[in-house]
């Protein structure tokens, strides 16, 4: 069967049972604008003109009777309508995506390169994965972890990666933002000497952490040193573990097994970590896929440790 005709037996089944369908492609244009930020980046993301995202957003706000969107200053923000709207779009699209994949029986085929940064990979890969793989069981993803976010927003930009997941996204404006959260200092378990100079194992001098970190010390007049220098997450964790060096995570990257420092510890504040995504040149379906899944991974991680908290 094919996926127009998938796509038409789910809207009459909903208007069988009296149930009014939202437009798809309606909630697409909807949810770019809540990723990207703004009507002209959502137009690119879903390959339409402007006037055509906005008719979309009209024709929405008309069927559900309310405003998605309050002017605020140039631009928009939504409304609380609007954040309700979220996550029941998101889950219309996923059935969607599973009914194709399901009635068509063959879904999407193909591959998706991604780049992550190091520390993510860690914290996310494995969920990423495995829920990709529910939705997505033919569709193979080769996961690179090679490098700092600036150089795997290049080989995104070069059409080497087709998505990334991105830290530095104060260098990548581009980016699209997933999560924001405070810079902490971290430190092992055993006992740490604080005195000056202090130790640190950080990224090379493209680092936007490490930048952080030495412009907040030396504000701050405070000597230190590196113990080492790699871009490579997986060699800064035992130093930092063994009590050899200070380090700096987005405190949502914390593992349980390291200690956050801070101004107590006569140490700086630092300025916030924010997370991003970014797509390859034509995004495919199969990277617009993995997005999805990673936008939701996200969410959900997020949600958890508000509880948690």
């Amino acid at each position: 069967m094919r996926p127009t005709n998938v796509c038409a037996m789910i809207n009459r089944i909903f208007r069988s049972i009296g149930s009014p369908m939202l437009d798809t492609d309606q909630l697409k244009s909807f949810l770019a604008i809540v990723d990207t930020g703004s009507f002209t980046k959502a137009a690119a993301r879903v390959n339409k003109t402007q006037s055509a995202v906005s008719m979309h957003i009209r024709r929405l706000e008309e069927q559900l009777q309310c405003e998605l969107f309050v002017k605020q200053g140039r631009g928009v923000r939504l409304s609380t309508d609007g954040e309700k709207l979220i996550d029941y779009a998101r889950h219309m699209l996923q059935i969607e995506a599973s009914a194709l994949a399901s009635i068509s029986r063959r879904g999407l085929v193909g591959r998706v390169r991604l780049g992550i940064v190091e520390e993510y990979a860690e914290a996310f890969i494995a969920d990423i994965l495995t829920r990709f793989r529910q939705h997505y069981p033919l569709v193979e993803v080769s996961a690179k972890c090679d490098g700092g976010s600036t150089l795997i927003a290049e080989r995104t930009r070069a059409h080497e990666l087709d998505l990334s997941i991105l830290t530095a996204c104060d260098d990548v404006p581009d980016a699209e933002i997933l999560r924001e959260e405070p810079l902490v200092w971290i430190a092992g378990s055993k006992a740490l000497n604080l005195t000056a100079p202090l130790p640190l194992a950080l990224g090379t001098v493209t680092c936007a952490w490490r930048r952080q970190v030495e412009r907040a010390l030396q504000q701050n007049g405070l000597a230190y040193r590196f113990v080492l220098v790699s871009n490579s997450y997986s060699g800064v964790a035992p130093l930092v573990r063994a009590g050899h060096a200070l380090s700096v995570l987005p405190r949502g990257l914390v593992p349980n097994d390291m200690h956050i420092l801070g101004e107590a510890e006569g140490l700086p504040a630092l300025a916030g970590s924010r997370t991003g995504l970014l797509h390859g040149p034509a995004p495919t379906p199969e990277a617009q896929a993995l997005a999805e899944v990673i936008r939701s991974t996200v969410r959900l991680d997020i949600k958890m440790r508000s509880v948690a908290a």
